[in-house]
């Protein structure tokens, strides 16, 4: 799959926040207003350039344009070998001019296949949050640099969630423990094997990495059924389109994935 990088100006039509030219009315003078476009071209002479964008929706129509966004940015490398890999490690960058959140820089895996995003937590590498006050361009190319130092070793912890075989009982505990994540019990009735259901002949092999994206998209894709344990009623889950609800509920699947590894990986390299 050819992805092309964005311009500003398609980067506008997706996320016209990126580009807005002042603060909320109200901020501190402390808060030094940098407008995220203008970090645009300090990835891209790093060697990474935008590739999608989006924006939170608004209740409050004050917060319009200085709402928290998204950009996902990719290496110059896999955009010109598109095919060469089944995941590439990009790099997310999240902020609002709203003062609802900070320059924020996370690693992220974008797997071709289902076009899945996976971002990474933070306790797994050194994840770079940059406050505006006293924000200069320097913290923005040591944040880069950081997050990409780390994408081997991320890289070498996938393929060994692909090697980790789970059983049956296994699948089930974490299709279990992701389900809690995702709907409150106490309310909701939803039976955690739809979590579980084989969307693509690729994720047909019962290893970790292949469980977790089966229930990562079904849960972030929305489509799921249930009950209402209180009123009755039935629902189908909607997809996770809030930029904070999506990235937290990525992190945490991805934690719960670790967990199971680091359970796993003594057996598996004993049976080697």
């Amino acid at each position: 799959m050819s992805v092309r990088p964005l311009s500003n100006e398609q980067l506008r039509a997706q996320a016209p926040s990126i580009f807005s030219e002042n603060p909320i009315e109200g901020v501190s003078d402390k808060y030094a207003f940098v407008p995220t476009y203008s970090v645009l071209d300090t990835f891209r002479q790093a060697g990474y350039y935008p590739i999608m964008a989006g924006e939170s929706r608004v209740r409050n129509h004050e917060n319009k344009g200085y709402q928290k966004h998204i950009i996902q940015f990719r290496s110059l490398e896999h955009l010109l070998r598109p095919s060469a890999n089944e995941e590439y490690a990009d790099i997310v960058l999240t902020n609002s001019h709203n003062r609802t959140s900070s320059f924020s820089v996370d690693l992220a895996i974008f797997r071709l296949v289902c076009a899945n995003m996976l971002v990474v937590p933070s306790h797994t590498f050194s994840h770079h949050s940059i406050i505006h006050a006293g924000f200069n361009f320097e913290k923005v190319h040591t944040a880069i640099e950081e997050v990409t130092s780390h994408m081997p070793s991320i890289q070498e912890e996938i393929e060994t969630f692909k090697a980790i075989e789970l059983s049956v009982a296994e699948q089930h505990s974490f299709a279990k423990v992701a389900l809690d994540i995702r709907f409150d019990k106490e309310v909701h009735s939803v039976d955690f094997k739809e979590f579980l259901q084989v969307q693509r002949d690729e994720d047909e092999a019962p290893t970790l990495w292949n469980v977790f994206n089966r229930v990562q998209e079904a849960i972030i894709r929305g489509g799921i059924k249930g009950s209402n344990k209180v009123t009755g009623k039935t629902f189908t889950s909607k997809p996770i389109t809030a930029i904070d609800a999506n990235l937290k509920m990525n992190k945490e699947l991805f934690t719960i994935v670790q967990m199971v590894a680091d359970l796993k990986t003594p057996s598996l390299m004993m049976a080697a």
